[in-house]
């Protein structure tokens, strides 16, 4: 039983720094100072690299976890 209540508390805690992450990611790319306008949209390499970034990302706190 106690092994359930860890696994939902480590869920809730991993969607909550999810969501505030997720949060601020949007704001940065939603907002950008008045000075640095440009007219070049974000490409898919863009993209493709952020995504291949968060996933090396989630893979290093993995091996970090297994450590502990």
């Amino acid at each position: 039983m106690e092994s359930k209540t860890r696994l939902k508390k480590g869920l809730f805690i991993g969607a909550l720094i999810g969501a505030v992450l997720g949060t601020g990611v949007a704001y940065l790319l939603l907002t950008t100072p008045s000075d640095e306008k440009t007219d070049e949209p974000i490409t898919g390499k863009e993209l493709l690299s952020l995504t291949s970034m968060a996933a090396l990302l989630v893979r290093r706190i993995d091996s970090l976890r297994r450590k502990l």
